[in-house]
C-alpha cells in the first residue's frame, strides 16, 4: 500500500493536473517536507510544459521534441516520488528549489503556514527572526550596565 504522502508526491507529477495537484499538495500537505519538494518540482515542470506550448507556435518541430523531454521528466519525477526520494530533477530541480516551501502556502490560503519551518530565502529575515532581534537589543539597552571598576 502507498501512504498519503507518496500519493501525493507521485500525483504532482501528473501532466496538465500537476499545477491543481500542487497547489492542493502545499495546502493538505503543509507539514512534509517530502510532499513539498515534489510540489516545487511539478510547478516547475508544468512552467516547462507551458514554454513547450509557447514554442510549439514558432516551431512544431521542436515543440514535438521538447514534448518528449517533459514527459520523460514527468516519468522520471513519478519514478523519484514511488522511491520516496527527494533526488532533484535535472536544471528545473535547482529552479524549483528556489521557491521557497512557505510561499505556497502562504500565496494559496493567505494564512501564515504553522507546518512549516520559517525559511527564508537566502539573504531575507523572517519576521520571527527580525522579532527576536528587537526583543534582544531591547533586552540590551534596559539591563543596567554592569559596573566594572568595584
Amino acid at each position: 500500500m502507498v501512504d498519503s504522502d507518496r500519493k501525493w508526491a507521485i500525483s504532482c507529477y501528473i501532466p496538465i493536473f500537476n499545477v491543481v495537484i500542487c497547489a492542493l499538495a502545499s495546502v493538505r500537505k503543509v507539514g512534509s517536507k517530502f510532499c513539498l519538494f515534489h510540489a516545487r518540482q511539478g510547478l516547475a515542470l508544468f512552467g516547462l510544459w507551458f514554454v513547450t506550448i509557447l514554442i510549439a507556435l514558432i516551431s512544431q518541430t521542436l515543440s514535438l521534441m521538447l514534448w518528449g523531454v517533459v514527459l520523460l521528466l514527468h516519468g522520471s519525477g513519478m519514478f523519484i516520488a514511488y522511491n520516496k526520494a527527494e533526488t532533484k530533477i535535472p536544471i528545473l530541480g535547482q529552479l524549483a528549489m528556489k521557491i521557497p516551501e512557505y510561499y505556497l502556502f502562504n500565496l494559496l490560503t493567505g494564512k501564515k503556514s504553522e507546518g512549516v519551518a520559517s525559511v527564508a530565502p537566502k539573504g531575507e529575515e523572517t519576521k520571527e527572526q527580525k522579532e527576536e532581534e528587537v526583543k534582544s537589543e531591547e533586552k540590551k539597552t534596559t539591563e543596567p550596565p554592569i559596573n566594572q571598576n568595584k
